[in-house]
């Protein structure tokens, strides 16, 4: 009867997760097919990932190259201005001087440089000068008074003028180029005259390109604008 009664007790004191009977393990099987199914979609993310990592590196180099080359359009980017001016300060005197300056930050290749004055268009700031105030007639004049005397300068006492030609003409930045130089005198008083007074109402329209072939026009009022080419604007 003890034996009993000691087997009851010890019964009664094992652990309750003992009693419990255990349940059944599962066991995944997966068929050949869908191994294949799964080995082929993590084929796909991996190859997805790497993608998308190479496009970013492609983005964030290109990134840098056209950061680079907006640098480099900053560092050449020419800029030119046209300017009249009828004194000069240095020298205390009358001197009428129209130039074109470069501003920017780069070399710029003169292609054209046109003018017009009440609707006529010139190819040079002479033909304008000659056909508003007959600039030639000075001229022959001059050279004619210097012919018949040649022991005095008169092209210097009488006020001779300087005229360039800008077209082809390489301005570096900083530089200027002038246009039409002529200091005022009591000979050339009326022409002068006449010069002034229509100064500020010729048009100028300039094209030229930067070393990166990056060209633009420009007016009077400096306004630039970008184009293809000088081209079609070349006379």
């Amino acid at each position: 009867m003890s034996s009993e009664h000691d087997q009851k007790i010890e019964e009664q004191h094992q652990p309750t997760e003992a009693l419990r009977p255990r349940a059944p393990r599962l066991k995944l099987k997966l068929s050949r097919s869908k191994m294949n199914s799964i080995l082929a979609l993590c084929a796909i993310l991996i190859s997805a990932a790497s993608f998308y990592a190479t496009y970013m590196q492609a983005k964030a180099a290109q990134e840098q190259v056209t950061a680079a080359e907006r640098q480099l359009y900053a560092e050449t980017w020419p800029w030119l201005q046209v300017s009249y001016s009828d004194y000069n300060i240095e020298a205390e005197r009358a001197h009428m001087t129209v130039k074109v300056k470069n501003s920017g930050t780069g070399p710029a290749l003169i292609k054209s440089m046109h003018f017009a004055y009440q609707g006529e268009q010139y190819n040079t700031l002479v033909e304008l000068l000659n056909d508003c105030c007959s600039l030639n007639a000075y001229r022959d004049a001059l050279k004619e008074v210097q012919s018949d005397n040649g022991d005095i300068n008169y092209l210097k006492q009488f006020g001779w003028y300087v005229t360039s030609n800008p077209n082809n003409s390489l301005l570096a930045d900083g530089n200027d180029l002038v246009l039409f130089s002529m200091v005022r005198s009591k000979f050339n008083n009326n022409l002068w005259e006449k010069i002034g007074e229509i100064a500020h109402d010729i048009e100028v329209n300039t094209c030229y390109c930067s070393l990166l072939k990056q060209c633009y026009t420009v007016n009077k009022a400096s306004e630039v604008k970008k184009v293809a080419n000088c081209s079609n604007l070349t006379q």
